[in-house]
């Protein structure tokens, strides 16, 4: 059991038909899928830019000792970070539009990190933000049929007078 995940593999026209429990284990799946995209684009998002601080940092201090720079950094890269990084907290509200720009903004640190040796291994930490995405992307009919339900995200029934009325009886 200690590699169990959940899978989705439901039709959005069939959420519908489902129960309250199965559609609450649908309802769990999304948000865990939502919040682990959205905690690991910010985590990546944060290492490049404190990745770019801390190599202008080093190449100050290398400017001083060795009156030699090292390779610059392309001057968009904590930009398209900072922009990637501000756009996943729309996109983790499961916004079509934010999720299509922070792959673009991906795809576009990509091509940034082709121009510079030191930023290389940016390259498959964003093509796994971009893969977590789309994934993300392909859910969207799901997570707006399930959304549309009455009683999202808990589908609980509410309690019947009788049930309100006999809890506040034990209470006393």
């Amino acid at each position: 059991m200690a590699k169990f995940r959940f899978t989705m593999d439901i039709e959005a026209k069939d959420i519908p038909n489902l129960d309250d429990a199965h559609k609450r284990d649908c309802a769990d799946i999304l948000t865990s899928i939502i919040n682990r995209t959205f905690k690991h684009t910010l985590i990546f998002s944060l290492v490049v830019i404190a990745f770019f601080a801390l190599y202008l940092m080093f190449d100050l201090v290398y400017c001083m000792r060795m009156n030699e720079r090292l390779p610059q950094l392309p001057f968009a890269l904590p930009f398209l970070c900072g922009a990637a990084f501000f756009t996943e907290f729309v996109a983790g509200t499961m916004n079509r539009p934010a999720i299509i720009i922070v792959v673009l903004l991906c795809c576009g640190l990509i091509l940034v990190s082709l121009s510079s040796m030191p930023c290389v291994w940016i390259i498959p930490a964003a093509l796994y933000v971009i893969v977590l995405n789309l994934r993300m992307l392909t859910l969207f009919p799901v997570y707006k049929a399930i959304s549309a339900e009455p009683g999202y995200p808990e589908f609980t029934p509410l309690p019947t007078k009788e049930e309100v009325a006999a809890n506040k009886k034990n209470d006393i």
